[in-house]
């Protein structure tokens, strides 16, 4: 009784754990941007084609998304962010599937491009 009870429980667990594996969210297709900012402007480049999504989280928490037409984001750094950790990542349609990027991180500077 007591093995027939152990299979059970085991067989169970295993059930929910192949559920719950394939609720994961996708690991990231695309590579993460490269990212570098200077004179309160930040430019991303990224391995999109076409229309690309970004997703410009700041310092603050507020994410701003922006939407342009290749594969790279050239915008101002919010004056509140300057000297700021940003994470920056995007997501693109490749004719079948949204490839969404990994995430990278860089700081808002004022002065020279870095």
């Amino acid at each position: 009784m007591r093995t027939t009870v152990k299979v059970l429980a085991a067989s169970a667990l295993a059930a929910l754990s192949l559920a719950t594996a394939g609720a994961a969210p996708a690991l990231a297709a695309a590579p993460a941007p490269f990212c570098e900012s200077g004179a309160s402007q930040f430019y991303c480049d990224g391995s999109s084609t076409g229309t690309t999504t970004w997703s410009i989280t700041w310092y603050s928490g507020s994410v701003g998304t922006f939407t342009t037409a290749g594969s790279t984001l050239f915008a101002a750094c919010p004056a509140s962010n300057l000297g700021h950790p940003v994470r920056a990542s995007y997501s693109y349609f490749d004719g079948s599937t949204t490839q969404y990027s990994g995430t990278t991180q860089f700081i808002c500077r004022s002065g020279p491009w870095q």
